[in-house]
């Protein structure tokens, strides 16, 4: 089974993948070891073309896992992320940089991403995450991308399962 987990950038999911694995193999979101990697601490300040190609780069990283976790047999696979959040970060920020026949290539990989989970878990509450020098924490931005997410649900036509941490 292929589980991901969404949810506003505030909410730290770290304790609620853990107690929900039920034996699965957790992912951890590469996002930040990809842009750090890259000699950049947030995403948001990497230079708009490589910004471009990070973000369809962690698509093809994820693509990458969920072919593994077709292999993995057993418990299964938890992302502590999904493709969906990703998509609704990149539409808050970046979305205006990229032209409409990439950003419609972009949002054709993700849904076929979303697709292959067996559940989407939507958190919207849970343990506020702390600061850690990547994620983005302000209110107004949360707001902004938990609607993104909630209105790319309904484009790619997944029903998340609403959980709370």
């Amino acid at each position: 089974m292929i589980r991901a987990i969404s949810a506003s950038p505030l909410i730290d999911r770290a304790a609620f993948a853990a107690a929900n694995a039920k034996g699965a193999r957790i992912v951890v979101d590469p996002a930040r070891g990809l842009v750090q990697a890259r000699g950049f601490q947030t995403l948001y300040e990497v230079p708009r073309d490589l910004q471009t190609a990070l973000r369809l780069d962690l698509l093809d990283l994820h693509k990458a896992e969920l072919d593994k976790a077709k292999l993995d047999g057993g418990g299964g696979v938890l992302f502590d992320h999904s493709a969906v959040e990703w998509m609704a970060d990149w539409m808050r920020w970046h979305w205006a940089a990229v032209s409409t026949r990439a950003w419609d290539a972009a949002l054709a990989k993700a849904e076929a991403l979303v697709k292959r989970y067996d559940a989407s878990l939507h958190l919207e509450s849970g343990p506020k995450r702390g600061y850690d020098g990547y994620n983005w924490l302000d209110v107004p931005n949360a707001e902004q991308t938990e609607a993104l997410m909630r209105f790319l649900y309904g484009r790619f036509g997944v029903t998340p399962t609403i959980a709370k941490g």
